[in-house]
């Protein structure tokens, strides 16, 4: 095997279901490696990240548990390291000169690099006085990079969007990126930039348009996956933004923001075991995450967690000491504990910060109920039941204002 071609990577199960724009872009990634008989290519559990397919010689696999197994031209091995990140399970010796090619995990997972296109240029000569000063800066950019070629375009396509953006103008980084999307209307990624500024235009809708038409150019960019999914459950549609935070996880494990959003996503569907893994694995990547450890620790409190919960959100407040979120929590386990006037203090401090939610007045009026101030206790629930959206909150604030109003016959519930 002299080449690995896409007819051989179709071959090897899991590539014959890519694309043939994927397999094309994966085929001129793959590198010749030889090796000497007798060297050793990997130990088992040794974290090579590779995919190794042999294209001349022989290697032997070994483990404890199994019988060695050789592997001639055309046998692959690595899968669960390229697809996973897994440690080897074998040791891969060569037993006699070898040639391997070899497909790298950051190759793997990194997006489709499409061929440059020949661009031309926009401006003719003459171009039209009278230009806004925000034209004219487009102008000289776009001559700027004309003339010192490909390599400045893609660096100042990195960073000029962003920075235009910070100095806000994302109205000429708009422009910007419409512009160079012209000169390369197959670029994926410029897409996704030009949908990442659409949505600080908030314009979303477009926004999701542009992320969705550069998926259709290229399935494998983990971040736009991720905006995207952020956009759907903003639009109410987390069944559809959990399989683009998912796709975007298995893209690139390591993505802490799908990890936070896809428990996010799981919230939203009321799903909280789901939600609690999500928010635990991006805690294990990054503890420092104060938002995903508060609701984190909100839902391990169903589980009856209450010391390990009140630790977390300590731990937040220790941070951020005024974390609505972290306050709330420690009032409701407060509560939880018969403690109605620690619960309250911790309420009032998240009812300064935020006074319009509704949950939290609902747990103030169990508070204060518990504290023998029904009439008070019955404007919370009142609230509760009149400014909520969940309906199962909304019925538990409406069942104990009429409870509570039935045992105070000179206060009435509404109707």
């Amino acid at each position: 095997m002299k080449q690995v071609t896409i007819l051989d990577l179709k071959k090897i199960g899991f590539f014959g279901e890519l694309p043939e724009k994927r397999l094309c872009f994966l085929a001129s990634r793959l590198k010749k490696r030889r090796y000497r008989a007798g060297a050793q290519i990997i130990r088992q559990g040794g974290n090579g990240e590779f995919f190794g397919i042999v294209g001349s010689g022989q290697v032997v696999l070994e483990d404890p548990d199994s019988q060695p197994r050789s592997l001639g031209p055309g046998d692959h091995f690595g899968s669960a390291m390229l697809l996973y990140g897994k440690s080897s399970g074998f040791t891969v010796t060569a037993e006699e000169n070898t040639t391997l090619w070899v497909l790298q995990r950051s190759d793997w997972t990194a997006p489709t690099a499409l061929p440059k296109k020949r661009r031309k240029p926009f401006l003719k000569p003459g171009t039209r006085r009278g230009l806004v000063i925000g034209g004219l800066v487009m102008a000289a950019l776009t001559m700027f990079t004309l003339i010192l070629g490909p390599s400045l375009l893609d660096r100042a396509t990195l960073t000029l969007p962003d920075w235009l953006g910070e100095q806000g103008r994302p109205d000429l980084a708009e422009k910007y990126l419409r512009t160079v999307t012209r000169w390369e209307p197959e670029s994926a990624r410029n897409l996704g930039y030009l949908g990442d500024i659409l949505v600080l235009e908030n314009r979303d809708q477009q926004a999701r348009e542009a992320y969705q038409q550069a998926l259709d150019l290229d399935a494998y960019l983990p971040w736009i996956h991720n905006n995207l999914g952020v956009l759907l459950l903003n639009d109410g549609q987390a069944e559809k933004a959990i399989e683009h935070f998912q796709t975007a996880i298995d893209l690139s494990p390591q993505t802490v923001s799908a990890y936070v959003n896809l428990g996010s996503a799981y919230y939203d569907k009321e799903d909280w075991e789901a939600a609690a893994a999500a928010y635990g694995t991006a805690l294990e990547m990054d503890f420092s995450l104060l938002d995903t450890k508060a609701a984190w620790a909100g839902l391990i409190v169903s589980e009856s967690r209450l010391v390990e919960a009140r630790l977390v959100w300590e731990d937040v407040l220790m941070h951020d000491p005024r974390h609505p979120l972290a306050l709330e929590g420690l009032g409701v386990i407060s509560l939880l504990e018969k403690d109605a006037s620690l619960a309250m203090m911790y309420f009032d401090a998240a009812s300064y910060l935020n006074p319009e939610d509704p949950a939290l007045h609902l747990y103030i009026g169990m508070a204060l109920e518990e504290l023998e101030r029904p009439a008070d206790a019955i404007e919370a629930y009142r609230f509760a039941a009149e400014n909520g959206s969940n309906p199962q909150l909304i019925s538990l604030a409406r069942a104990l204002l009429e409870d509570l109003s039935g045992e105070n016959s000179d206060l009435k519930a509404p109707h």
